[in-house]
């Protein structure tokens, strides 16, 4: 193709410069419509030559990246199973990742993988993972943000995507990239902090807990001075509560109805205040089997249901957007109030550990744990 070169040229103090406009549909690939760069030479001979060259290389360059469009755009319509593909889905990728994964996860592992990749489907459709692109990965983004979700859970859609991509990617050996990795999520400040429970607002329930009397409040009981989650509360059994010894005890550890979140989430918490008082009621009155037979009738512990009455009862004594998980909060901030070591914390809460030295021995003994849990229960 001809080119009168001068037509790239013009002039400023005295030295010559290429200019040249980047025709539209190449110019995704640029951060700006116009591509001027100096020849650094004030010779109009040399100035021509070099916008000759440079015009020439500008011209393959823009053809082999429209061959690559089209070849992209519609040859595996033709090709019908270009080596390329990776004959697998990402309903696929999904299945494959549960199936090597999933088998020792609870149920709401397989409840978000499966919730994450419809919601791919239902965006981008159920396509090879070969055709999926960067620009899909920033679309999906879009759609989950149009949809409504804060940018936290944005943040968790795609490193559950990410993982069961890259996974299935490694395993099966594909030559393709993960699409999902790296997209670029904004910080819209509009995730909802949930506050602690002060612990007058704690005192008060704990009150009418006692007065009221009864295996909801025994559970909100157990929880306010042991900082467990509600699912393990709820997933306990008689025999994980010791108390015919010098420091009563609630052994947190996994059962046919309840797996626990992390390994650290098995431990044992000294009971305390009322959380002591909580479980000897629910042990009293349940001896044998799950203390909360109500929450334990099918195949797992329905914490979802208990969550669900629990939020309802203690919403009228609380000041702020809070929660039963928000007792889990403010043991954090209690023990901190006693200026409680960090890793005994992490080692009352089951939180991971902050480094790996304190994976090693067998963790805090009873008396220690028992120590900061009755300072807590005295301030």
């Amino acid at each position: 193709m001809w080119h009168n070169n001068s037509h790239y040229l013009y002039k400023r103090s005295g030295v010559y410069y290429y200019s040249r406009r980047i025709p539209i549909d190449i110019q995704e690939v640029y951060s700006r419509k116009k591509i001027v760069v100096s020849l650094k030479t004030k010779s109009k001979r040399i100035a021509l030559s070099s916008s000759s060259m440079l015009t020439m290389e500008l011209d393959k360059y823009w053809s082999s990246f429209r061959i690559k469009q089209l070849a992209s755009n519609y040859l595996p319509n033709y090709l019908g199973n270009p080596q390329n593909l990776s004959n697998l889905t990402i309903s696929d990728a999904r299945d494959y990742y549960l199936a090597l994964k999933g088998k020792t996860k609870p149920k709401l592992f397989h409840q978000i993988a499966n919730r994450n990749t419809q919601y791919i489907i239902d965006v981008l459709g159920n396509k090879d993972l070969s055709q999926y692109t960067t620009i899909d990965a920033g679309k999906f983004r879009d759609a989950l943000l149009k949809r409504g979700l804060v940018t936290s859970s944005v943040h968790r859609v795609f490193s559950s995507i990410k993982s069961i991509v890259s996974l299935v990617i490694k395993e099966k050996g594909l030559k393709i990239e993960n699409p999902f990795l790296g997209v670029y999520i904004p910080d819209l400040n509009d995730t909802t902090i949930r506050m602690p429970i002060t612990i007058g607002e704690i005192r008060i329930i704990q009150s009418k807990c006692m007065n009221i009397d009864d295996d909801l409040r025994w559970v909100i009981s157990i929880i306010s001075d042991t900082g467990m989650r509600l699912a393990e509360a709820i997933g306990l059994k008689s025999e994980d509560i010791i108390l015919n010894c010098d420091i009563p005890h609630v052994i947190i550890r996994p059962n046919n109805k309840r797996r626990l979140k992390t390994k650290q989430s098995q431990r044992v918490i000294p009971l305390v205040g009322v959380s002591l008082w909580g479980a000897k009621q629910a042990l009293k009155y349940q001896p044998n089997g799950y203390l909360f037979q109500r929450y334990n009738k099918g195949s797992i512990s329905n914490a979802n249901s208990a969550s669900a009455a629990l939020n309802k009862w203690i919403k009228p004594y609380l000041s702020d957007n809070q929660v039963v998980h928000s007792f889990r909060h403010s043991m954090r901030d209690r023990l901190r109030a006693v200026e409680c070591p960090t890793d005994i914390v992490d080692s009352i809460g089951g939180w991971s550990k902050s480094s790996i030295g304190e994976n090693y021995g067998r963790g805090y003994p009873l008396e220690v744990l028992y120590k900061w849990l009755k300072k807590i229960d005295d301030a």
